[in-house]
């Protein structure tokens, strides 16, 4: 089993197949205190309550509520569990496997994501094994659980389900990667930035505003639209157009909403806008790109 970001794995018709999973709200009486292991298989770990310490390398890192580690195959690692307090935890396992396209329907792989998304092509350019992210709105949370759900059931197609759901939390943690390299750059010292950033993470599928922004940092908007800026390169403008466009992917390719129902979602009221951001963005428009998902049924 090779890492998930060899090249080999661009190249042919790969997708995530998940090979072990579990939901447990009871991880204290279900779980050794300690484990210390190395598989082939990727893992997701998730915090939905309590905490968890995994050392990775020498290296002790804490995963808390709404919190979930990345781990490649092949890296070694040790939970540990606060016995003391209760924890939840939801986890899946899986590996990259070559499989036929079905007949008919377009086909979203590994390789087809990584031409297509510049966010995604970031991440597998870049290895990193290891990563602690913040599920700020609930859905890497709410993919974990159709994944869990999907891989439990006798549904003909949970295979193939299963790994598009899959790919799009990966797409998410090539965004959230992305968004906290940014966060945590050089760039960015100034604390009115970084207090923007964060209320912009939390609002930016709502209409939002420089002024809305400003008011609650006790700065003048015009004031903050020039240190954003300065610090991040881009207008605050651009910037939530990004996000936008990123949380616009998980949409189109992982629902069947109507281009206007994902532009509302994201914060935008006319889809005519919507589709102009996405194609600057993104190069192709939101019906181009929504054709990378195929035609799998709805479980």
């Amino acid at each position: 089993m090779k890492s998930i970001f060899s090249p080999a794995y661009r190249s042919g018709e790969y997708v995530p197949v998940v090979h072990a999973y579990y939901d447990r709200a009871d991880m204290v009486s279900s779980t050794q205190e300690f484990i210390h292991h190395v598989h082939t298989l990727s893992e997701i770990m998730y915090v939905n309550e309590g905490a968890i310490t995994v050392e990775v390398d020498g290296e002790r890192l804490s995963v808390g509520r709404k919190q979930f580690i990345w781990l490649d195959s092949l890296v070694r690692h040790m939970l540990s569990l606060d016995t003391a307090a209760p924890c939840s935890v939801m986890n899946i396992e899986f590996q990259l496997e070559e499989r036929i396209p079905p007949s008919g329907s377009g086909w979203w792989c590994l390789g087809a994501l990584y031409r297509a998304d510049p966010c995604f092509a970031e991440m597998l350019d870049n290895p990193t094994p290891c990563l602690v992210l913040t599920d700020t709105d609930d859905t890497v949370y709410n993919l974990l659980k159709q994944i869990i759900q999907l891989a439990d059931s006798t549904h003909h197609q949970a295979e193939a389900l299963c790994a598009s759901l899959t790919l799009q939390v990966l797409m998410l943690i090539a965004l959230r990667r992305r968004v906290a390299a940014e966060k945590g750059s050089s760039p960015i010292r100034n604390a009115y930035v970084s207090a923007a950033i964060d209320y912009i993470r939390d609002h930016f599928c709502e209409h939002i505003t420089v002024q809305q922004v400003a008011q609650p940092l006790h700065v003048q908007p015009a004031y903050l639209h020039r240190l954003f800026k300065e610090h991040m390169g881009v207008t605050m403008g651009e910037y939530i157009g990004g996000l936008r466009v990123e949380k616009a992917k998980l949409l189109l390719l992982g629902t069947d909403q109507t281009l206007l129902d994902a532009a509302i979602e994201v914060g935008i009221s006319s889809q005519q806008r919507f589709s102009q951001l996405f194609k600057r963005k993104t190069g192709s428009s939101p019906a181009e790109y929504r054709a990378l998902r195929g035609d799998l049924p709805p479980p």
